[in-house]
């Protein structure tokens, strides 16, 4: 697995850019023109149907942030694309491993250099950190653990829990409440915390958001979602619409949170 080192903001730069730069597009930010203020996918109003859906049903108990770092292009004309084979062969059962690293490389160094941007717009520093639990993979099998060690490391958040599968809840694409908990052992790592959910794919966010449902009622003061890749697909014609905006190599300076080339 790549290790992240110490280096300057412009090695990073031409690091991801020769990992991934080709073929990540930087997502836009919530709140851009077009784009939802939840999930940076594509939106007439403030937010697109299924975030305003999630919104007008569970209120604040979803998660108070969503920070989404690239565009994955899923039904690609005339092939798939690379940004969706990485975060699709990374979990393969035989992952892939140059897949896995070009996500936790860009999840570790988003938050090398973005970090403390994205902790300001929330308001919050962050106590603690989890990541979206699988059903068929549950607890640290599922890849997404790497991801979740990487933004751990970068974060320098020692508190880390997990998130149990309730095995007889719905697994639709919608949002359910008891979809996952807290297990006592680890309550007192999540009551009265901020909490950071790291996600690998965001597609309609069902599983994240409920995922945000379960820290609250464990008691979470807030909560964080920092999802690697929001998934478009070029068969929907608002989704392409977005997509072919997006013309510029993946830069890692490009904050996630305001659209700006910074530092932090």
């Amino acid at each position: 697995m790549v290790e992240l080192v110490t280096g300057s903001p412009e090695y990073w730069r031409n690091l991801m850019r020769t990992r991934v730069g080709a073929f990540y597009r930087n997502a836009y930010p919530p709140g851009a023109m077009g784009v939802c203020g939840v999930c940076s996918g594509p939106a007439k109003n403030e937010l697109c149907a299924p975030c305003a859906s999630q919104r007008h049903t569970f209120g604040n108990r979803l998660a108070d942030r969503v920070v989404v770092l690239f565009y994955a292009q899923g039904q690609h004309p005339g092939h798939k694309h690379q940004s969706a084979h990485d975060v699709q062969a990374y979990k393969y059962e035989l992952p892939v491993a140059k897949c896995r690293d070009n996500l936790c490389l860009t999840a570790g160094v988003a938050i090398d250099l973005h970090g403390s941007c994205i902790q300001s717009a929330v308001g919050v520093t962050w106590d603690s950190v989890t990541f979206v639990p699988s059903a068929k993979r549950p607890g640290v099998s599922h890849p997404v653990v790497n991801i979740a060690k990487a933004v751990a490391t970068e974060a320098e958040i020692a508190s880390r829990f997990l998130l149990t599968v309730n095995p007889e809840a719905s697994a639709n694409r919608e949002v359910v409440p008891d979809r996952f908990s807290v297990a006592p052992e680890y309550l007192d790592r999540v009551e009265g915390s901020n909490v950071l959910i790291v996600d690998d794919t965001w597609a309609t966010g069902a599983k994240a958001q409920s995922a945000a449902i379960a820290a609250k009622a464990a008691g979470a003061a807030s909560v964080t979602v920092l999802c690697v890749a929001r998934w478009l697909r070029w068969d929907w014609p608002d989704h392409a619409a977005l997509l072919k905006t997006c013309t510029q190599l993946y830069d890692a300076f490009i904050c996630p949170v305001s659209g700006e080339q910074c530092v932090t």
